[in-house]
């Protein structure tokens, strides 16, 4: 698996977000705003049984910005894109549309609908870098809430009345591609079956980084929050954890005075709710790590919350203190993994599925969503027998 760089969300902040945040609840029958992401459960050798008893989709994880964007029209008839992430920080996007279906001109816009992606950073062939906003679901499409359908329907709307006649206004109209912010396109999804065109042909294609891959059920609901439903699988040494950091600096007499002749201790914090944290373990860093990494300015990692990957291959060829190496920063979530998020990663490490694994498993998965195939064909073919 690979690393890239994490976009930032485009667009301008919103300052006063209280009327979108009022909007996205009363779309989405909520009795309040929360972020309503689905978020997945971590992989384990329950959730490989999972794959043979239930249909999934299986895309790749990519390394980008979880975002989900709210389209509205003004007053004026003119396009307005929200984009949100975990942390509910609202961007106003201007220069995009996503015109409604069958219609030539272009001009009608959709309007209260709901989409969810996540924007990566591509390198392309010559050094350039494309910012790509990939869409993988749609909760609310002009008002109709689409949550409780399965997501072949809902990505059938995705795709034919959202993505498809934005792609079609700007086949038709090519000057308009230069001032697009960012391009949209769908995320590509395969049958669980085809994991080995995963593993073998899309992700050593990809321009971006990847670490891991996302299972949806084909027949689920979409869940607003976490949904056992979606399924993130990672290899051993990519599991991980977003902490909270505390640093102290030995022999500083003063903590907004710290000595940054000596290297510090980086303390990693997991999240009980509230502003309530707890110590967890240290940072696996070596000395040449801290200094290329942090050395310059390492108070800035004070309070940040970062991604950290298990690597117990690292600790023991460097003699760390923790197996718990640093992998970026994440300033688009408000606060680290919660301890029961870090307690289901740390099982998914003990109970680890390799990528063997998951191969081996493979004709196990297609004959079972053979015979569901073949059973669902058989009831309807008496359904329809019974209806004569």
């Amino acid at each position: 698996m690979n690393h890239s760089a994490v976009p930032n969300i485009p667009g301008i902040p919103v300052r006063d977000d209280r009327f979108l945040k009022e909007k996205i609840a009363k779309l989405l029958n909520m009795r309040s705003y929360r972020f309503p992401g689905a978020q997945p459960v971590s992989f384990g050798s329950a959730q490989l049984e999972e794959l043979e008893k239930e249909d999934y989709f299986v895309a790749e994880k990519s390394d980008g910005v979880r975002c989900l964007a709210l389209l509205t029209v003004n007053e004026r008839n003119e396009q307005k894109v929200y984009l949100f992430d975990r942390k509910s920080n609202f961007h106003v996007v201007d220069n995009i549309r996503f015109p409604i279906p069958q219609d030539p001109s272009f001009r009608k816009c959709l309007s209260d609908t709901i989409i969810d992606g996540e924007f990566v950073l591509d390198t392309e062939p010559d050094g350039s870098t494309t910012l790509r906003f990939l869409l993988f679901d749609c909760l609310v499409i002009a008002k109709i809430l689409l949550t409780s359908r399965d997501l072949m329907k809902r990505l059938g709307y995705l795709r034919n009345e959202i993505i498809r006649p934005h792609h079609v206004m700007l086949k038709r109209n090519p000057h308009m591609v230069k001032h697009q912010p960012f391009s949209v396109e769908f995320k590509e999804q395969q049958f669980t079956y085809h994991l080995d065109t995963v593993f073998k042909q899309i992700i050593p294609a990809l321009r971006h980084g990847n670490d891991g891959l996302i299972f949806t059920s084909v027949v689920a609901p979409y869940v607003l929050g976490t949904s056992e439903k979606m399924i993130k699988w990672k290899p051993a040494n990519e599991n991980s954890i977003d902490f909270k950091v505390h640093v102290t600096f030995p022999g500083s007499t003063l903590p907004d005075v710290p000595d940054l002749t000596a290297r510090p201790r980086i303390d990693l914090l997991v999240w009980k709710g509230g502003d309530r944290y707890e110590y967890f373990n240290e940072l696996g860093i070596t000395d040449m790590e801290w200094k290329q990494t942090f050395g310059n300015t390492p108070q800035k990692l004070q309070g940040r919350i970062i991604e950290c990957n298990y690597d117990p291959e690292a600790q023991e060829k460097y003699n760390l203190q923790s197996p718990w190496r640093f992998m970026r920063y994440r300033d688009d979530k408000p606060d680290g993994n919660h301890k029961s998020t870090v307690d289901k990663v740390l099982n998914s490490i003990k109970d680890a599925v390799t990528q063997e694994e998951l191969i081996a498993r493979i004709p196990s998965i297609r004959d079972a969503w053979s015979e569901r195939k073949k059973k669902a064909s058989e009831k309807k073919a008496e359904e329809a027998e019974d209806n004569l």
